[in-house]
């Protein structure tokens, strides 16, 4: 049994390790966390640092979610809750979670040219925020959150925007009248799971992804690998309501919540594309829907909320590739190869889009009519992010080019996060 004064001793090393200052109310979490290690059981402590925005409202209900993970799963395979409370606007709060700690990706560092940590597995989380005024609801918000810890404690910063998601602005849209839609797809939604205060289903359609080129000479294709799996990043939908008693689930409001981590369930490349031609990538999603509601005294009412999120990539093809998508081949000529070009080789060449940081930024969007039959019918925008994951858990897709002509080729504005493999003949 080890002494009080060597778990103290412990703390302080650990925390000069993580560069961390502190105090005595946090000595019991550290202790637990080294530990856990000692034991070959290894704990993270993700703290979820929130700002809640300064709106005129009486209080507001935070609710927060975490998705499941390969080293983290939730019981069921769906969301589950880390945080329930409520806060005045403008304050700040901490919600924790404790997980497993696994190491998906090392660096190398350049003082002592040794792999370190970089980040142990990300997490996932939507944060709903449903600020409320005389019992009124005049603020909500909601955002899917992926964390890469770097750290056995890591702290992430959020603020909630309040150009979000103010009541009756244009961002978020009354989609739940069952009217009628125009879309591209649909995705007819089928109950898997339900109880009383839930209900979880999921749908199947396609998602309109990056463009693919080619020239005469080069026949390209779009890759997915299961190892490691390939993934994107696609569009999640959220809302929340505030009542006295639970909302109907047919008032829906859906709004954007963000981008949320798509990964390949499959491995599988697309039909080829030869000659001077332009084509779009579709990937085949499964999407799953939450709806669920939660009373309480501490909260003053009910919070119902509504989830429809991205989970797996079953299937990738190309334009013309698949009888449910559009034949949308456009003539392609090549622009003039930039300075960063590069030449490529006769033969089978494999590129990825491997890159750094993550944008919010849309690549591309399609619109897909959602339906949940005799309750709610939504069309809505789904887009595809400029985003990408390059460790030993996900990678990103890449781009299959077999030749038998010389050639150039350079990612578009010299960014892989593009997507586009732009190519150009080249002569000896």
């Amino acid at each position: 049994m080890f002494s009080k004064r060597f778990y103290l001793v412990l703390a302080i090393i650990l925390t000069i390790l993580l560069g961390t200052v502190v105090i005595l109310s946090a000595a019991d979490e550290i202790s637990t966390l080294f530990n856990s290690w000692l034991e070959g059981k290894p704990r993270m402590l993700v703290k979820l640092e929130i700002t809640l925005p300064q709106v005129d409202a009486d209080r507001c209900v935070v609710i927060i979610k975490r998705f499941p993970t390969a080293y983290n799963p939730t019981e069921d395979g769906y969301t589950e809750s880390i945080y329930e409370g409520v806060h005045t606007p403008g304050a700040t709060l901490v919600a924790k979670n404790t997980l497993f700690a696994h190491v998906v990706k090392y660096r190398l560092d350049p003082r002592t040219n040794e792999y370190v940590v970089d980040y142990y597995e990300p997490q996932e989380y939507v944060i709903f925020v449903n600020c409320v005024k005389d019992n009124t609801t005049v603020f909500e918000w909601a955002k899917i959150v992926e964390v890469f810890p770097r750290s056995i404690i890591h702290t992430e910063k959020i603020e909630v925007k309040t150009e979000r998601a103010e009541i009756g602005s244009d961002l978020i849209h009354n989609l739940g009248d069952g009217g009628e839609i125009e879309n591209t797809f649909s995705c007819d939604i089928v109950i898997v799971k339900q109880r009383n205060d839930y209900k979880k289903g999921e749908c199947y359609t396609w998602v309109r992804g990056p463009p693919i080129y080619s020239i005469q000479g080069l026949n390209t294709s779009f890759v997915l690998h299961t190892y490691p799996r390939s993934a994107v990043y696609l569009e999640g939908f959220s809302n929340t309501k505030f009542a006295f008693r639970p909302i109907d689930e047919s008032q829906v409001q859906w709004g954007s919540a963000g981008k949320k981590l798509t990964p390949s369930v499959i491995s599988r490349e697309t039909m080829g594309l030869a000659g001077y031609y332009k084509a779009t990538i579709y990937f085949y999603v499964r999407y799953q829907y939450e709806y669920a509601w939660y009373c309480s005294s501490i909260i003053g009412g009910c919070i119902t909320y509504w989830l429809l999120y991205p989970t797996d990539i079953l299937s990738v093809a190309r334009s013309c590739e698949d009888p449910m998508l559009p034949c949308d081949l456009q003539s392609y000529t090549p622009p003039t190869p930039p300075y960063y070009r590069v030449q490529g080789s006769l033969g089978e060449t494999l590129i990825w889009f491997n890159g750094t940081n993550e944008i919010d930024i849309p690549l591309s969007s399609i619109t897909v009519g959602f339906t949940y039959a005799g309750v709610w019918t939504a069309s809505l925008n789904v887009d595809f992010y400029k985003a990408v994951r390059n460790d030993t858990q996900y990678t990103a897709p890449a781009i299959r080019i077999n030749a038998t002509r010389y050639y150039w080729w350079w990612y578009k504005d010299n960014d892989p996060r593009n997507y586009e493999i732009l190519v150009a003949p080249r002569y000896p």
